[in-house]
């Protein structure tokens, strides 16, 4: 009996080893109003020998989980790439911003996505010419913006480092740029048709945009999925904070107009106009999010995820 228990630990005890092998903990400095904070990111490595492709995975309102983000580890892994996974919340204190989307605010929740590119990069286990990004939500946003050749240069991210790859799971697409300039790596918006939460045309309207202006861009709409149709459960939060009714437009002079208010809410100097945001806010801004899962669409969009990463990380 002991022989057989002490057997029995040994199994676990190197099987945690072996997993423990696997996973690889990186950080980089990102900022949190105004503030430098450390970001950790978790590399999942695949079984094969580097140098091997690499996915960002980020995640969006509600935080970082083993069913969706390290699901999704999962199958990257078993496709033969790393799965880096950030943790935007963890070191801000944050554990959600369903409610309150300022507490992670979207420009230092995106830099996340950008910083984390020449973190990776460094690593001799990966191949820096083959790094994608997805993300879901908020995390799908990121996953869009680390496209635009602004936000890159505002990073300061190296020339010639790029991500090779964006899919971004139904992103909010409330912020657009005039005549965009991407780095011309394959966009793949996947969507909801029935998302309340960001809404459908925003993407598909901004997708032909960035189009028009030289991006290689897909929008993919499942029909009758709302948000989080690759989730697990059905949710209704009464509070939460609903930008689906606002689009921020950048105009030819460089000034950002929120649509539905016609109120400016960046000048052409490319500053905020003070108190802008929230009038802005106050006409387009409203509470209750909803969302769930659909069977089909969630098949559907890791089927099409997985012929992306083969065509553009594996290939």
């Amino acid at each position: 009996m002991r022989s057989r228990a002490l057997t029995a630990l040994v199994a676990i005890l190197v099987a945690g080893a072996a997993e423990a092998q696997q996973r690889e903990t990186i950080t980089f400095t990102g900022r949190q109003k105004g503030q430098n904070v450390t970001v950790p990111a978790e590399i999942h490595w695949p079984a094969n020998p580097g140098p091997v492709p690499a996915m960002v995975i980020h995640h969006g309102s509600g935080g970082v989980s083993s069913a969706r983000e390290g699901r999704f580890a999962q199958e990257m892994n078993a496709m033969g790439v790393a799965a880096v996974v950030i943790d935007s919340f963890k070191p801000r204190g944050v554990q959600s911003t369903v409610e309150d989307q300022s507490a992670v605010t979207a420009p230092d929740f995106n830099l996340d996505a950008l910083r984390v590119l020449p973190a990776i990069a460094a690593n001799p286990r990966i191949n820096r010419a083959r790094i994608g990004i997805m993300g879901f939500s908020k995390g799908g946003t990121s996953s869009l913006v680390a496209a635009h050749e602004r936000q890159l240069g505002q990073a300061q991210v190296p020339a010639g480092l790029r991500y090779a790859l964006h899919v971004p799971f139904y992103p909010s697409c409330a912020t657009q740029y005039h005549q965009p300039r991407t780095s011309g790596a394959p966009i793949y918006m996947l969507l909801g048709g029935s998302d309340t939460y960001v809404g459908v045309k925003p993407c598909t309207d901004y997708a032909e945009v960035l189009r028009a202006n030289g991006a290689r861009v897909e929008a993919k709409v499942y029909p009758g999925a709302m948000h989080g149709f690759d989730g697990g459960r059905t949710y209704n939060v009464t509070r939460g904070e609903n930008y689906s009714e606002c689009l921020f437009q950048q105009q030819a002079d460089g000034s950002f107009v929120e649509r539905k208010s016609g109120v400016t809410v960046v000048g052409t100097d490319g500053r905020p106009v003070q108190g802008a945001y929230q009038k802005a806010y106050a006409a387009c801004r409203k509470l209750g999010v909803s969302g769930g899962p659909q069977s089909e669409a969630a098949a559907q969009s890791l089927a099409d995820l997985k012929s992306y990463v083969q065509r553009h990380l594996l290939n």
